[in-house]
């Protein structure tokens, strides 16, 4: 595919479209008016991947692109949020805050047939680390304990498990224990061993943490 012959489509609306277009445009690339009658080689479109979406949910809205290749822009997130871009099928990752430097190297990278993704995914989501602590504590947290049930079961504070768990929700991307569930209680995410040890399996997992209260 020459850079020529590259159809880009901008999916996003208001200020942030307006800067993906001013972008592309002064990176000499053109983009589709929309009139539907030629697929798109690639879409750029816009993804708020700091707010925990469920993969099916975000594989659709991709697929939904219709393009053959898809650049998603996103405020800044997390490993797992950009880790959950790509395993979505976005083709590469900008950043809202880096999209006039890297937007336009991303769209020609993509139809080179390359990705492009932020530097914080270098190291992988393997790289993020959860202490020991944390790990026991998110653990029964999504088994449906409540933090006073955890508290009593591992002799720490009451205190102590709600700052275990801040600190575990906040490398998750998660803003509650309800969203950190569902992150891992999604087969398609691939979260178990990763948050929860090589070789762990899950048995005990139950959404009826779903209607559990507390942090």
């Amino acid at each position: 595919m020459s850079r020529s012959e590259v159809l880009v489509q901008v999916l996003a609306a208001g200020p942030v479209r307006e800067r993906i277009a001013g972008t592309l445009q002064a990176g000499a690339i053109a983009i589709m008016n929309g009139n539907g009658q030629t697929a798109p080689d690639i879409a750029v479109m816009t993804i708020d991947l700091a707010t925990p979406v469920p993969l099916r949910q975000l594989r659709a809205a991709l697929d939904e692109a219709g393009a053959k290749r898809v650049v998603a822009v996103s405020p800044a997130c997390g490993h797992l949020g950009a880790r959950r871009a790509l395993r979505a099928g976005a083709n590469s990752l900008v950043f809202e805050d880096e999209l006039e430097d890297a937007l336009v190297p991303a769209v020609r990278a993509v139809a080179a047939g390359f990705s492009v993704v932020p530097e914080l995914m270098q190291n992988g989501v393997d790289g993020l680390s959860f202490s020991h602590r944390e790990r026991e504590v998110l653990r029964l947290a999504i088994a449906g304990h409540t933090n006073s049930a955890i508290a009593s079961n591992l002799f720490l504070a009451e205190s102590t498990v709600k700052s275990h768990l801040s600190s575990a929700y906040r490398k998750l991307g998660a803003g509650s224990r309800k969203e950190a569930a569902s992150m891992i209680l999604d087969p398609d995410e691939g979260l178990v061993e990763i948050i929860l040890g090589h070789g762990a399996v899950a048995p005990h997992l139950t959404r009826d943490v779903l209607s559990v209260p507390g942090a």
